[in-house]
């Protein structure tokens, strides 16, 4: 094993110890980690969540998980950040949670504001997979999609593009540019039905777009600025009508960033009073608390965790 390979992890302090991850990077690697992190060391765990935990089986896989993470590490505190109030009542006495969106940590000196110039009538960032439902946007007539796919769902991918076949279509953007590419459309669309909390909702809002969304359980809503959302059905006819709205009732980009941040604002006061209860000191918390975004090597360094 290569001395410079990583965990799927950001350490947000190293004295104390206190390891930012998404839940099924650690719970899928616990090995990997008690290898990499002394037995009998203590220290905190943030794990977010993923998934939508109103879905039973993810809630049971989790539960399970945590199970086996408390075995494992019975020095470690192990803190859920959840997404959706839901949450809470559903892990119940399994973890210690928090809600704490994930979208509050998203940097908004990425996302530029909209200009005025807008080229299409919705963009969709979002993987090509089916959870995603892309074909609700088929009767969007100018529409633009940003999104990988996977090989082993490559006929799904060429099923959609023939569902779409009008729309523009981007594999990859950099992280670094995807602002700008959201600020030449008049909406943006989410039209998941479950999922987790959707990064791409935020960085909607913060680039002062309003939203096409469907009805969905994952707590993307929870951040939405509510006067910036059309609540479509799950009918291609009903988003075609939210865009359409949106692009006869256009809201000030401003409005709409600045609803966000307000919102954002509550969930990043409530981590940062609790990590400086837990280290007694402020803690900086990077974009996307630095787990699953591309990480400089120097921050990889300074934050990440090597393999052992």
């Amino acid at each position: 094993m290569s001395f410079w390979e990583y965990l799927p992890a950001y350490e947000l302090s190293r004295k104390p110890r206190i390891i930012a991850a998404f839940d099924t990077d650690f719970l899928r690697n616990l090995e990997a980690f008690r290898r990499s992190i002394p037995s009998d060391e203590a220290w905190t765990l943030l794990l977010q969540t993923g998934w939508s935990v109103q879905e039973p089986k993810f809630a049971a896989e989790l539960k399970n998980g945590l199970a086996e993470a408390h075995r494992l590490f019975p020095e470690t505190r192990i803190i859920v950040l959840v997404n959706e109030k839901e949450a809470l009542s559903i892990l119940g006495e399994s973890a210690e949670c928090v809600w704490c969106h994930q979208n509050a940590f998203l940097d908004p000196a990425r996302y530029p504001l909209a200009g005025k110039e807008r080229n299409f009538d919705a963009i969709y960032v979002a993987r090509i997979t089916p959870f995603k439902r892309h074909a609700l946007a088929a009767l969007v007539p100018n529409l633009y999609l940003i999104g990988a796919y996977s090989q082993r769902e490559k006929a799904y991918f060429q099923e959609v593009m023939q569902t779409v076949p009008h729309a523009a279509w981007a594999e990859k953007v950099n992280s670094w540019r995807i602002g700008r590419q959201m600020g030449r459309a008049c909406c943006g669309l989410a039209l998941s039905a479950v999922e987790g909390a959707m990064f791409v909702c935020g960085e909607y809002s913060l680039c002062g777009l309003p939203v096409v969304s469907t009805s969905n359980i994952g707590g993307r809503d929870a951040m939405l600025p509510e006067f910036a959302v059309f609540r479509a059905s799950d009918t291609p006819e009903s988003v075609a009508e939210g865009v359409e709205h949106w692009k006869a009732h256009p809201v000030p980009p401003q409005e709409i960033r600045e609803e966000f941040l307000r919102r954002a604002a509550v969930h990043r006061a409530c981590l940062e009073d609790l990590l400086a209860s837990i280290a007694g000191k402020r803690v900086a918390l990077p974009h996307k608390l630095g787990i699953r975004c591309h990480l400089w090597p120097h921050q990889k360094l300074l934050h990440g965790i090597r393999k052992k």
